[in-house]
């Protein structure tokens, strides 16, 4: 347990669909409560299941990013917005941030409301709308909102969890699946690296392309 905590809730992203209800839920309610037994927070999946079923009645018939916070007194809250394109859109900029992030952050490892190691490095390069995380050994680790997975010719890899990054609920379906694998991606591999993958559960597999001769990645398809 660490010390000296900045004040935050644990948080998970969901979708939800009208013909499936929500994605993966079950590996999103593992993963909460990981993150509550590590925190100490309290949490009782009963209830955050049965918000979220109460939720679902009201959804409607489009799809719906579902964002759930439970806070350190184990308050539920639930909040529904219809799906769009978010931030990476077609066409938007993806870069490096200019700066490492520190492995050792238990926050990158936990889905919660305290973000800062994210939104420093979208600071450290604001033209552009995320940016690639990397290690202070040179390896990258995710963007701000997604995990990520590069095109090899060996097939897709994507770096393990011990590098310092989110284990995504859509990165363990697709491990699981032996669609993905887990392999060390440095800066170098990431810059010479054309075609990839940002994935997370919420918007599915985002391909980008690079742009010739610099370090940016177009984003050519969402979803």
């Amino acid at each position: 347990m660490i010390q000296q905590q900045p004040n935050f809730e644990l948080l998970e992203s969901l979708l939800w669909e009208p013909k499936n209800g929500y994605f993966l839920l079950d590996r999103h309610l593992e993963r909460l409560e990981r993150s509550a037994d590590y925190f100490n927070f309290p949490l009782s999946l009963t209830e955050a299941s049965k918000a979220l079923q109460a939720l679902s009645m009201t959804c409607g018939s489009v799809k719906q990013k579902i964002r759930l916070t439970i806070s350190c007194k184990g308050n539920i809250t639930l909040q529904a917005q219809t799906l769009d394109s978010g931030i990476l859109h077609i066409g938007a900029s993806v870069g490096i941030a200019r700066k490492p992030i520190d492995s050792q952050s238990p926050f990158l490892y936990h889905k919660t409301t305290y973000r800062l190691p994210y939104t420093m490095a979208l600071e450290s390069q604001p033209e552009y709308q995320d940016v690639f995380l990397w290690n202070q050994d040179g390896v990258i680790t995710e963007s701000t909102i997604a995990n990520i997975a590069i095109d090899t010719p060996a097939g897709l890899i994507t770096p393990p969890v011990k590098c310092g990054l989110l284990p995504g609920t859509f990165r363990s379906q697709l491990l699981e699946e032996g669609k993905i694998r887990e392999e060390l991606i440095t800066l170098d591999d990431l810059r010479s690296t054309q075609n990839l993958f940002l994935i997370n559960s919420v918007r599915g597999w985002i391909r980008l392309k690079k742009k010739a001769n610099r370090d940016v990645w177009k984003v050519v398809s969402n979803g």
